[in-house]
């Protein structure tokens, strides 16, 4: 757990009552983190997961153990724009509020090229072109219930755009692809999202929507112990400087839902463990040119997949 230095802990959580979250990627690691500690503080939460069996476990022991009811899992599969849309669907079928949105999904293949259902390179899926997509088809309902947030969860490696060549483009060129920097350039992209997203809803006159992303810090996540075996020298020597994934949880879950968010009028802003807003250190993640380019490009591409999609309409 977080040091006392740290200015945000669990307990620095308000009272949630009254208020809906989605969690993407809530059953495991940082998301299933989250989850737990909202649904503590009397929050609504609704478990975006592919695997939904495996979601609904965490939904039991998150009721068993916090007493709260109203959590519940809907199968939400990021690589395929068909499940997203359903995803949304199911929700606002549901539900008539949205307060808290994280996109906390993520992905890093171990192995080579993979494409998505849609044809995406399967990185670029996940962390990009579904995490857009899901948060677009959502935003009539975050405005709606302003005060609202929505954190997306980057990563550093988005510092690579200071030496590769980056796009969107070169996010879906096998030419270009190695697992490592693809990476890096999905979370750059995200990343131009978020602060695009954040300047489109500002030149509309939407204030109290506040859209910031963030970098959880290096996490012993489910994708880490994949990779590392389990008591090994390097899991001993990499637990030494990887935080557990209750920790790396803090910084989004401030950007979620500490009140101080809206006392300074945190907008269209990147944070670092814990709960530190930080420069952005690459030209291209900061420049709002490339932002512009990059919501072209990928609502482009949503609209390719997707005949009948009308485009985020901001």
């Amino acid at each position: 757990m977080a040091n006392n230095k740290n200015h945000f802990q669990f307990n620095n959580i308000p009272d949630l009552s009254g208020k809906v979250a989605i969690i993407t990627g809530g059953s495991a690691g940082i998301g299933e983190s989250c989850a737990f500690q909202i649904a503590r503080k009397n929050c609504t939460v609704i478990l975006g997961c592919r695997n939904k069996s495996k979601g609904e476990l965490v939904v039991k022991k998150i009721q068993e153990e916090t007493g709260n009811n109203n959590v519940e899992c809907i199968l939400l599969d990021l690589n395929d724009l068909k499940s997203i849309k359903s995803f949304a669907e199911m929700f606002l079928s549901k539900y008539d509020q949205l307060h808290i949105l994280i996109n906390n999904a993520g992905l890093m293949p171990n192995g080579g090229l993979e494409r998505s259902k849609d044809g995406f390179e399967i990185m670029f899926a996940t962390n990009v072109i579904g995490t857009h997509y899901l948060t677009v088809q959502l935003l009539p309902i975050l405005e709606k219930s302003m005060p609202s947030r929505i954190v997306n969860v980057a990563s550093s490696f988005y510092i690579i755009t200071k030496f590769v060549k980056t796009s969107v483009e070169i996010l879906n060129d096998e030419d270009y692809y190695n697992r490592f920097l693809q990476y890096g350039r999905t979370k750059a992209i995200i990343m131009l999202l978020t602060f695009e997203l954040d300047r489109r809803l500002r030149a509309k006159g939407v204030n109290n929507l506040y859209v910031n992303t963030n970098d959880p810090g290096p996490v012993k996540t489910q994708a880490y112990y994949k990779r590392v075996n389990k008591g090994s020298v390097m899991d001993k020597f990499i637990s030494l400087v990887f935080a557990a994934a209750d920790e790396g949880s803090l910084t989004q879950l401030y950007l979620a839902t500490s009140p101080e968010v809206e006392e300074q009028n945190i907008h269209g802003e990147y944070y670092t463990p814990i709960a530190k807003r930080d420069k952005v250190k690459s030209d291209y993640t900061k420049s709002e040119k490339e932002a512009e380019k990059a919501w072209s490009a990928v609502e482009k591409l949503i609209k390719e997949k997707i005949p009948d999609y009308p485009g985020a309409n901001i």
